[in-house]
C-alpha cells in the first residue's frame, strides 16, 4: 500500500523552489563555499537570503575579488565590516595594505574566530606585521611570507596553532623566534625557509612531528646586515617523524640530540658543515665518528655532487633498519668532496635485512655513480627495486644494454629485485612543497 507525500506539490504549480525549503545551518554552509562575490551575491534572492551570507563561515581569498589592484584593499576592509560570522581562511596574495589597514584586519579577524592565516603580499621589502597578529589565538595553521615579526609584539600564545610555514622572514632577534615558536603549545608542523634573524635555533617541542628548513642558495642573497640560519639543533622532539633539509653550499649545520622516533630524514650533503646525529658526526658527509643509534629512520636521501660508495655505506651504517635510500646528483654547482676510498666486506645490517627500495636521481652511468649502484647491487639482499632516473636526453638503447651489463647484475644480491631506467628532467626541486604536510607518505618522490 502507498502513501501520498504530505505536502504534495499541486498539478501545474512549476519547479518548487527546493533549496529554501532547507535549514539556515545548511543554506549558511552552502554559501560558505562560494567565492565571495558570488556569495554575497545571494543577499538579492529574497529577505531571508539577506541575512544568510553575512553570518556564514568567511573564506576571504584576495585573489578571487574581482576588482583592481588599487582597489583591493578597500574591498578587503568593505568585506570584513560587513560579515558578522565567523571566519575560517583569510588569504592575502595581491594586496599590499598600509599598516593600519593591517593591524584594523587582523583584530577583526580575531574578533572572527579565523582558523587559517596566508600573508604572502607582492613586494620586494618585508611586510610589518602589527602586533595585533599575536590576537588571531583561534589559528590552526599560518603561512607568513615576506613578512617580519613585531619587535615588542607582548605575549606570543596560539593555543591551537598546529602548522607554522615562514618563508622569507624576518625575526628581530633569536629569542623573538624561540619566544614565537614556544607560544605554539600545539605545533607539529614546521617549515623554515629562509628566515633571517637568528643564527642558531634550539628546537625543544613535545609534539612537533615534521620540521622543514631551507636556506639561500648562496651568500649573495643576503642582505650584508641580516643573518640567516647556521646551526639547527634538535634538543628535544620525542614526536619528531621527519627532518627534511634543502642540501646546499653553506650551511645550516645539524645537531640531532633526541628524536627517537625520527623516521625520515635528508637532503644530506657537504652543504651542511656539520651533521651530528646523536653520537655520530659527519663533517662535509666525510665521517668523523659512527654510531647505529637512529633505528627508527626508514627514509634517507642523500646529495652529492659525485655520488660514492664510502659516505653512502657510512650513513647505512648509522641507520640499521633504513628500507628507502634517494641518492641524488647534484643539480647545481656544489662543493666536492675529496675522492674516499673504500674497502669494506663487514656486513651493513640494512643491507641484509632492510633496504627494499634505492632511487639514483640524476644518474648519468659516471665512475663512481656505477660503483654505488654496483656495490648496493651486489650488498643489498632484500632489494625490491632500483630506480635509475637519467637526467640526459640522449641516453639511448646501447647506453642502456651498456649499463646493465657494466653492473653485472647476474650476481645481484638479491634475486627478486628490479632494476628501473626512466627519463628525469633536470629540476631544483628536492622535495615537494608540501613536504611538511605529515599525510604525505614520501615527500622525495618528485619524479612521475
Amino acid at each position: 500500500m502507498s502513501t501520498a507525500p504530505a505536502n504534495p506539490i499541486p498539478a501545474g504549480a512549476g519547479d518548487p523552489d527546493l533549496i529554501s525549503l532547507l535549514p539556515d545551518c545548511i543554506l549558511t554552509t552552502i554559501v560558505s563555499l562560494l567565492p565571495v562575490p558570488a556569495a554575497a551575491r545571494t543577499q538579492i534572492l529574497s529577505r531571508r537570503w539577506s541575512r544568510l551570507w553575512p553570518s556564514a563561515p568567511l573564506h576571504l581569498l584576495d585573489s578571487q575579488l574581482p576588482v583592481p589592484a588599487a582597489s583591493l584593499s578597500a574591498a578587503v576592509s568593505w568585506i570584513l565590516a560587513s560579515h558578522r560570522g565567523n571566519a575560517v581562511r583569510f588569504h592575502l596574495l595581491l594586496a599590499r595594505p598600509s599598516a593600519a589597514d593591517l593591524d584594523s584586519w587582523l583584530r577583526s579577524l580575531a574578533a572572527k574566530h579565523l582558523q587559517d592565516l596566508v600573508l604572502r603580499p607582492r613586494s620586494d621589502g618585508p611586510l610589518r606585521l602589527p602586533p595585533s597578529l599575536l590576537s588571531c589565538r583561534s589559528l590552526r595553521s599560518a603561512e607568513l611570507t615576506n613578512c617580519s615579526l613585531p619587535e615588542d609584539g607582548g605575549e606570543v600564545h596560539f593555543p591551537h596553532l598546529t602548522e607554522i610555514s615562514l618563508r622569507l622572514f624576518r625575526v628581530p632577534s633569536a629569542a623573538a623566534l624561540h619566544g614565537f615558536l614556544a607560544g605554539c603549545p600545539k605545533l607539529a608542523s614546521l617549515s623554515l625557509d629562509r628566515v633571517a634573524g637568528c643564527r642558531t635555533l634550539r628546537l625543544r617541542s613535545g609534539t612537533l612531528r615534521s620540521l622543514t628548513v631551507s636556506v639561500s642558495l648562496t651568500r649573495r642573497r643576503i642582505p650584508e646586515d641580516t643573518c640567516e640560519l647556521e646551526r639547527l639543533v634538535v634538543e628535544d622532539a620525542p614526536a619528531l617523524e621527519r627532518l627534511l633539509a634543502h642540501d646546499i653550499n653553506w650551511g645550516p649545520s645539524i645537531n640531532v640530540m633526541h628524536a627517537p622516533r625520527l623516521q625520515m630524514l635528508g637532503y644530506l650533503g657537504v652543504g651542511i658543515p656539520e651533521l651530528q646525529l646523536g653520537s655520530a658526526l659527519f663533517r662535509s658527509m666525510c665521517a668523523v665518528r659512527l654510531a647505529a643509534e637512529f633505528r627508527c629512520v626508514r627514509t634517507l636521501a642523500l646529495e652529492m655532487a659525485d655520488p660514492q660508495v664510502k659516505p653512502v655505506a657510512d650513513f647505512l651504517r648509522c641507520f640499521p633498519c633504513l628500507e628507502t635510500l634517494y641518492v641524488t646528483s647534484h643539480m647545481v654547482v656544489p662543493k666536492s668532496m675529496k675522492i674516499l676510498n673504500c674497502e669494506m666486506d663487514d656486513p651493513i645490517e640494512c643491507l641484509s635485512y632492510h633496504l627494499k627500495t634505492v632511487v639514483l636521481k640524476g644518474y648519468r652511468g659516471r665512475k663512481h655513480e656505477l660503483q654505488l649502484a654496483m656495490f648496493l647491487v651486489r650488498r643489498a639482499r632484500v632489494l625490491r627495486v632500483m630506480k635509475f632516473l637519467c637526467d640526459n636526453n640522449d641516453r639511448n638503447t646501447s647506453w642502456l644494454t651498456n649499463q646493465k651489463r657494466r653492473l653485472l647484475l647476474d650476481n645481484r644480491a638479491s634475486l627478486g629485485s628490479q632494476f628501473v631506467f626512466q627519463k628525469f628532467m633536470k629540476s631544483y626541486i628536492r622535495f615537494l612543497k608540501q613536504a611538511s604536510n605529515i599525510s604525505l607518505v614520501d615527500p622525495f618522490d618528485t619524479y612521475p
